[in-house]
């Protein structure tokens, strides 16, 4: 017959097992917990950077709607029509080149509108490169109705199977597409970007 001793350390053992057990399943989830936290945070980080390139592209185009397109005047008795702030090339093209140059700087030589215009695209190309992860843009329309505004990077979330709602969808052309609350998370299509990239799409009116 086991002694009264020997039941107790076997108890003992028992009890530190299931502490033991806890406490690893409580680490799990504090560990789940820090990853969730880091995932938002860099997501909310993205947000506040996106509204701050829309911000940044609209006081550049209002500045120069002399330059943005769709502007026509008469320089020197030449007519002449500005034709800058268009950005059409596709996602991987931007991503791949090398930060965009200016010449001549406009922030210290007097400049064109539409030299100007140049400037402000490189100087706002190379902002969506510094602040957001596989930053680029994507710019249509003109100054008498608006330029539609694309920010687009890259989020590893996107790509993951746990976060379908996150994937990548393209917008398209047709009027009821165009008046959905979704089409403001839409890529457009010219600018051919692949899974994993999240877009942002707003209307700049000069």
């Amino acid at each position: 017959m086991k002694s009264s001793s020997n039941l107790q350390r076997g108890a003992t053992l028992v009890e530190a097992l299931v502490a033991l057990v806890v406490f690893a399943f409580g680490m799990v989830g504090i560990a789940g917990l820090m990853a969730a936290a880091v995932k938002y945070q860099v997501g909310n980080e993205a947000r506040l950077n996106v509204t701050g390139a829309l911000n940044d592209l609209a006081e550049r185009i209002r500045s120069n709607t002399t330059g943005a397109k769709g502007y026509t005047a008469v320089a020197g008795g030449v007519l002449t029509t500005g034709t800058g702030y268009d950005l059409s090339e596709t996602y991987d093209a931007q991503v791949k080149a090398t930060p965009a140059t200016y010449s001549p700087d406009c922030s210290t030589a007097a400049c064109t509108p539409a030299q100007l215009a140049a400037y402000d695209q490189a100087k706002w190309r190379n902002l969506l490169r510094a602040t957001l992860p596989g930053g680029a843009g994507f710019i249509t329309g003109d100054i008498t109705s608006g330029f539609t505004v694309s920010v687009m990077w890259f989020d590893k979330n996107a790509v993951d199977s746990e976060d379908a709602k996150l994937a990548n969808t393209t917008c398209t052309d047709a009027v009821a597409d165009q008046n959905k609350a979704s089409a403001r998370f839409c890529c457009p299509a010219k600018a051919e970007a692949p899974d994993g990239v999240r877009c942002y799409t707003a209307k700049v009116i000069p």
